[in-house]
């Protein structure tokens, strides 16, 4: 078992003339949900999964509660949970109501033990690339171009192939090609499509 990682361009500064620097990142492997995890603990013990992931089940719900009374939640070998709040800046409790005030985010601090479990896994450095391509705002204008000569719409998905984008990058640049007044959004909530604005991509 090891860490799989990959280098990636920093966001360039505006204005900026100089080349991007480069970070380490790890590669994404995709999301696992407690069933999953609940059928790996089922695998490597004598508990049934539904056991299993009762027990994960009723784990979030004591968080919620122990969070909720103000305690700090330690989950031994692994870290502590606690909450943070939000409010504008006042200078005396007086300036705000309990309704201005809420939970800005759940603070995990891990064990110096469980980091130390992943300091000791090798790193290997991924073959296949996981970087979007570079293309211009022209050159994607003309992918789409052609796209759009056998087809009336393009997915999200379509779109991120066709150009050999991230996931991430892919959805900036729709935003940024909507906000152009070249494509249009259409089609349900859940499952987007993309039209070209009338006088865009067609020949």
């Amino acid at each position: 078992m090891g860490i799989h990682y990959d280098f990636y361009e920093n966001p360039p500064k505006k204005d900026s003339n100089r080349k991007p620097r480069l970070h380490a990142r790890v590669v994404a492997g995709g999301t696992v949900g407690t069933d999953y995890i609940g059928g790996l603990i089922h695998d490597m013990s004598t508990l049934t999964k539904g056991d299993v992931n009762a027990v994960l089940t009723m784990f979030r719900e004591q968080l919620i509660d122990q969070l909720s009374f103000g305690h700090r939640v330690h989950w031994e070998g692994v870290g502590y949970f606690e909450l943070s709040l939000s409010c504008p800046p006042i200078r005396s409790p007086r300036e705000i109501r309990a309704e201005s005030i809420h939970v800005k985010n759940i603070v995990f601090r891990p064990e110096k033990s469980l980091k130390k479990e992943f300091r000791k896994l090798p790193m290997t450095r991924v073959r296949r690339k996981n970087h979007s391509n570079r293309y211009s705002d022209i050159e994607v204008d003309g992918l789409l171009t052609g796209h759009f000569l056998d087809n009336p719409h393009i997915t999200s998905m379509e779109f991120r192939r066709l150009c050999g984008f991230t996931q991430a990058t892919a959805l900036r640049r729709l935003r940024k090609l909507i906000a152009a007044g070249k494509l249009r959004k259409t089609g349900h909530a859940r499952f987007p499509l993309y039209e070209p604005v009338e006088g865009n991509y067609r020949r």
